[in-house]
């Protein structure tokens, strides 16, 4: 139990890398196709199925954030400010992708979107922060 916390601490922060694969592959698949070439089949094969699984890798980082967050309060008795601040750009980050599926409006989704992929961003940066700082 001691270290349980910690083992759903790296699956989110796993899960959070993950995540980030998906801008990354977006702009080399995108790179592709602005300059006329044929995309690689194994980039393209990553690219789908990040694409697909994207969702679901978000539900098991925020699930796992929030088991993290609660073994670690259990056996400690506080949250690290860098980790709480990284669990909320999680859990804000999450309620945005969720209600981009449900936007009809396409300006408003355009904007929802790259609040969202700018959230990523720094999502990645403050689990960065809180891995490296820890209090």
């Amino acid at each position: 139990m001691t270290n349980l916390g910690g083992v759903f601490g790296a699956i989110g922060l796993i899960s959070i890398f993950y995540l980030a694969l998906r801008p990354i592959l977006e702009a080399v698949v995108g790179q592709f196709r602005k300059q006329g070439k044929t995309t690689p089949s194994l980039l393209k094969k990553a690219y789908r199925f990040v694409t697909k699984t994207h969702r679901y890798a978000g539900l098991v980082a925020l699930a796992a954030i929030v088991l993290h967050f609660v073994l670690q309060f259990l056996h400690y008795g506080y949250v690290p400010a860098a980790g709480l601040a990284a669990g909320l750009l999680l859990v804000i980050q999450t309620i945005l992708g969720i209600g981009l599926t449900r936007q009809t409006d396409k300006n408003r989704r355009s904007k929802m979107a790259k609040m969202h992929r700018v959230l990523g961003s720094l999502l990645v940066i403050a689990a960065l922060v809180h891995r490296i700082v820890q209090k």
